[in-house]
């Protein structure tokens, strides 16, 4: 592959964990920041804007106010906000592995030109190269540089070796990170019946050393739930298998924190895939007392009960459930790092359009567009469509 596809293609999926480590915060930081390791981040957001309102030079507070800028898709101001706590903390492993995490997302999603998103993989380099110098055992660095040295050809200080010993030792730092890294690097693997194994081996060991984790859980629950989709074709008794071990970890998470969405949301993947349609209601409704404010258990419960309906005899009982799902998503905030309204209301055009309800399907396609003008899904099926 050419240097420039190998940097657009930079794989960074885990900065959708980044929780800096605060060296110091006042009270409301530090409620902040319990919330974003608990993917709250719409309750974090008003402490965090209080907090920059009341000391907007604050190194600590301008790292949270990336993160919640970087929750929301907002690459520009994240990064500004990064760079301005460089400037007010440039002797601070987190201020600098914030900068790199913004930058990162940058660069994962740059349409630049070649020797722009070069100059910006150096930059990203440098960056997470002086955390690590601050702070050796800083878990964003460690994951952030050798996703960097994994996925970056050499003439801009890629180098596979060197990602394995970082992995190795964020495995040691922090054993779900590890694993989730380490996971990472065996998706080039095209053979699912060798790659999902080592994968699960790896979250299993990540569990043995946390067992109280829910990170830990939640990630072999999805490894479980990938595998079994990848399998499907190829060992037809083995999804089954896959997706009952899946739920026996969400549940597992669920006990652990269940005032977090993750495991419902996986709960309900398992649900909806298994047609256990009185499961599923009942573990949405849970998860709605449980979290109020992040529906995306309705949302991905919504993806698999469309995908699984067959066009040519769809079941209108399902399909209206899938409606009813994600009118619900539309209808309050979403979540950060969570499907974007304009995403849920292409899919709820989608879903309309198999109910034979065209006109209504368009309107939720011109909503998509006017929230995302650039959302290509929506603007092919409208095409289509019109």
């Amino acid at each position: 592959m050419r240097p420039a596809l190998l940097l657009a293609a930079l794989s960074l999926r885990a900065l959708a964990q980044t929780l800096p480590q605060a060296s110091s915060s006042t009270p409301d930081t530090h409620l902040a920041d319990q919330l974003f390791a608990q993917a709250h981040y719409l309750r974090a957001e008003t402490l965090v804007k209080a907090a920059l309102r009341l000391n907007p030079t604050a190194p600590h507070t301008l790292v949270l106010a990336s993160e919640i800028e970087w929750a929301f898709y907002h690459q520009d101001t994240s990064i500004a906000y990064a760079e301005k706590a460089v400037l007010e903390a440039d002797g601070s492993a987190e201020t600098h592995t914030q900068l790199t995490n913004a930058l990162g997302t940058r660069l994962m999603n740059s349409n630049a030109g070649t020797f722009e998103k070069i100059s910006l993989a150096r930059r990203f380099k440098k960056e997470a190269e002086r955390a690590l110098q601050l702070n050796p055992n800083d878990s964003d660095a460690l994951e952030d540089l050798a996703q960097y040295q994994w996925n970056a050809p050499g003439f801009v200080g890629g180098d596979k070796g060197h990602a394995q010993q970082l992995a190795d030792h964020l495995f040691q730092v922090d054993p779900p990170r590890g694993a989730s890294l380490k996971a990472s690097f065996l998706e080039p693997e095209k053979d699912p019946t060798h790659r999902f194994p080592a994968v699960e081996a790896l979250w299993r060991k990540a569990i043995a050393a946390r067992p109280t984790s829910y990170e830990a859980h939640i990630g072999l629950a999805e490894a479980l739930i990938q595998a079994s989709t990848a399998l499907e074709k190829t060992a037809p008794t083995v999804p089954d298998l896959h997706l009952a071990q899946a739920e026996t970890e969400a549940k597992a998470a669920l006990a652990i924190d269940p005032g977090r969405a993750a495991a419902y949301r996986q709960l309900a993947v398992i649900a909806a895939t298994q047609h256990r349609w009185a499961d599923l209601d009942a573990l949405l409704k849970r998860a709605r007392a449980a979290v109020p404010d992040d529906l995306a258990p309705a949302y991905h419960a919504a993806r698999i009960l469309f995908t699984q309906s067959d066009p040519s005899h769809p079941d209108p009982v399902q399909l209206t459930f899938a409606e009813q799902c994600l009118r619900a998503y539309v209808a309050q905030p979403a979540e950060g790092q969570e499907p974007s309204h304009a995403a849920a209301h292409w899919r709820l055009a989608l879903v309309l359009e198999r109910l034979n309800r065209n006109p209504e399907a368009i309107h939720e396609l011109k909503a998509a567009l006017s929230l995302d003008p650039t959302f290509e899904p929506a603007k092919r099926d409208l095409k289509r469509m019109s």
